[in-house]
């Protein structure tokens, strides 16, 4: 019997894991790890910060999921992987496997952080994010005072989170007189979109009062200020950091331990067939995952496509492994959480109520595959 231990419920597990289940023969038994058993869909996180969604509805129930494919639910938050025993070590036991397939998503790079600092959040992973999140916009409501809000970064992610705190700020008179900042290293929004979508965003952005500092690179915080990299800090009540997306810091540092391969930005190298490049058990998918034969851009587009790829190849020998091939150009719809929606697709880039819809009809789709 061969024991395949799923680690992480990202994307691409969420997509490979009933398809494996499904194809599975009598000797391949299916264990899925993660920390919590509800997965947020990322592209409803900024609806939700807005108030235009209930928690329950951009959630997942992954313990549901598993137990209707057959697959071993475990919670645990697994902090090493001794991948010579092969093993994974979570905070409250060890998951022995024969196979393994790492999906466990990004973590932000809070930066230094000092005395007197404002609260600094990483917008990933969601899971840390949410209950933190909810504490100090319940207690910044019963402050009823302004507050100063910044998010760090220049992609899809910290746009959106932008466009959310600036509609809790409308949705609460206890906030009047707050602020909405953005800032981020690029010259630019959204530098890996069409310029038409960074556009857009900028001047949606500035329309909704929401301050803009380009060139700015955050470096921690303190002293009641975020700060950046030869530029002035920002005073700042809370900073939500939302760029800089790198694969947790444990699963690096286990890798490079054991003499799995690692890329120069810190995820785990693999080919195309999403095996690592030194070691044939160990499989690997999502934002934790480096590509060294492809450029694949971090996104849960991407992640969702791998998925598929990922169920046939962990039941094939090497020899007859697929090839995941990027595409070219992909959808990405942006929540201005005011009922519309910025779009990019290849150079092109829009905006309007109709895209907001679009985003809204596949978002809820999307959910209702799992329920």
């Amino acid at each position: 019997m061969t024991r395949l231990l799923m680690l992480g419920a990202g994307y691409a597990h969420l997509t490979a894991a009933p398809r494996l289940a499904k194809a599975r023969g009598q000797d391949l038994q299916i264990a899925l790890v993660a920390p919590s058993e509800t997965l947020l869909h990322s592209g409803m996180v900024p609806g939700w910060l807005a108030g235009q969604y209930r928690f329950d509805q951009c959630a997942i129930d992954l313990g549901r999921v598993c137990r209707d494919h057959g697959i071993e639910w475990l919670r645990d938050e697994i902090v090493d992987i001794d991948f010579l025993r092969r093993e994974a070590i979570g905070s409250g036991d060890r998951h022995p496997f024969d196979l393994l397939s790492i999906d466990v998503g990004s973590a932000n790079d809070l930066g230094a952080i000092g005395a007197d600092s404002p609260l600094v959040l990483g917008a990933r992973p969601y899971a840390n994010f949410v209950p933190t999140w909810q504490a100090w916009r319940d207690g910044a409501l019963d402050t009823a005072r302004a507050m100063r809000m910044l998010v760090v970064g220049g992609g899809a992610a910290a746009v959106q989170i932008a466009f959310a705190l600036v509609a809790q700020m409308r949705a609460h008179p206890s906030l009047a007189g707050s602020e909405v900042m953005l800032a981020t290293a690029g010259e630019r929004l959204l530098e890996g979109m069409a310029p038409a979508a960074g556009a857009l965003s900028a001047r949606s952005l500035s329309g909704h009062g929401v301050r803009l500092f380009l060139g700015h690179r955050y470096v921690g915080a303190g002293g009641g200020h975020a700060r950046f990299e030869g530029s002035e800090p920002l005073e700042a009540d809370l900073v939500v950091v939302a760029n800089g997306a790198r694969p947790p810091d444990w699963l690096t540092a286990c890798a490079a331990r054991d003499g799995v391969a690692v890329a120069a930005d810190g995820g785990l190298a693999i080919r195309s067939n999403l095996c690592s490049t030194s070691h044939a058990a160990v499989f690997a998918a999502g934002d934790c995952a480096s590509f060294v034969d492809q450029r694949v851009p971090k996104s849960g587009v991407h992640a969702l496509r791998q998925g598929p790829v990922l169920a046939r190849n962990l039941s094939r020998p090497a020899d007859a492994r697929e090839r995941f091939v990027a595409r070219r150009w992909t959808l990405a719809l942006l929540n201005r959480c005011d009922g519309s929606a910025i779009g990019a697709w290849g150079p092109v880039g829009f905006a309007g109520r109709w895209a907001w819809n679009w985003k809204d009809r596949s978002d809820r789709r999307f959910v209702e595959r799992f329920r």
